[in-house]
């Protein structure tokens, strides 16, 4: 969407949301019909859970136990196996069994928040991996092919989420560089709510609105607004499905309402890579897309962030 054509939406949208709030009037998806609890979202400035950006995620309890005790068991039966095996050549089905298991708990691993998988864990998670399959592998031969095509990809996906680990807590450290300079994350959009208070289309009370939103159809792409890592993908009580990516410079970009996410924690995502679809799931009026600009814990209006075309300069 172009610049001229966006400050003209706006202008319309701002006198229209004073007085009413710029929604689109249709039925609401219930939480009841997404399987969810119905909660509201947050009223304070403050993100879709309790604590601000760019810290949410790291804040939340993690989502499981600690991955370290189930590779430890692993290892202690393998060994176990690999003693009691004799002359026996293959993979027996009781290790087979194991690693089937074990690679189920490591994809629900992945399934985390990127801050909820620790740079340390997951450096014990790929060494184990690649350690006891190469004692199997002595022990027994060479690995069925159906076990080679299930950890050989797995291995590949924490190995990127390793390097995407270690990339988030680059950011982190030291002088933060500039932020960069964000893009549409949707084409053909319009701006069907700004930034500020506003009259809550279903609510019917002034409430702050943290983000813009932006009109378009059912399914459209929704795209990285910047160059980042992918730290948080799935449901957000209230926002619906919600991708977060991390970037340079302090920033955090949010993405809700979606009907799909495309992306998993740790991508590395470019400018316009795909990160899901529009849609309206959560608490909303129609298809949409609620984007949110956070910088150093706070939230910004992603209006005054947006370029309208080739990278321009970087965001105040």
């Amino acid at each position: 969407m172009r610049l001229s054509s966006t400050l003209a939406l706006s202008a319309c949208c701002l006198a229209a949301s004073a007085l009413f709030g710029c929604a689109h009037e249709r039925e609401t998806m219930t939480f009841a019909e997404a399987g969810m609890e119905d909660e509201e979202p947050t009223e304070a400035p403050a993100p879709p859970v309790a604590d601000a950006a760019p810290e949410k995620v790291a804040a939340e309890p993690a989502a499981g136990p600690s991955v370290d005790l189930e590779i430890f068991r692993f290892s202690a039966e393998a060994r176990v196996r690999r003693m009691e095996a004799g002359d026996r050549r293959g993979f027996p089905p009781d290790a087979l069994a194991a690693w089937d298991a074990l690679a189920a708990g490591i994809e629900g691993y992945l399934a985390r928040p990127l801050p909820q998988t620790p740079l340390e864990e997951l450096s014990r998670v790929l060494a184990a991996l690649e350690t006891e399959m190469e004692w199997d592998r002595r022990r027994y031969g060479e690995p069925p092919d159906s076990l080679s095509r299930s950890i050989e990809p797995l291995s590949r996906r924490v190995r990127a989420r390793l390097q995407a680990a270690r990339s988030v807590r680059a950011l982190a450290g030291g002088e933060a560089p500039a932020a960069p300079a964000l893009h549409w994350p949707v084409d053909r959009a319009g701006i069907s709510s700004l930034f500020g208070l506003r009259l809550h289309p279903i609510d019917h009370a002034w409430k702050m609105h943290w983000g813009l939103d932006l009109a378009a159809p059912k399914g459209e792409l929704v795209g990285a607004a910047a160059a980042g890592w992918v730290v948080h993908a799935g449901w957000s009580n209230g926002y619906g499905l919600m991708v977060e990516v991390r970037h340079r410079g302090g920033l955090t970009t949010r993405y809700s309402h979606l009907a799909r996410i495309t992306c998993s924690p740790g991508d590395a995502v470019e400018i316009g890579q795909p990160l899901g679809r529009v849609g309206a799931s959560g608490k909303a009026t129609g298809p949409h897309l609620h984007f949110e600009v956070w910088r150093e814990g706070r939230p910004r209006d992603p209006l005054a962030m947006l370029t309208s075309g080739a990278l321009g300069a970087g965001a105040p």
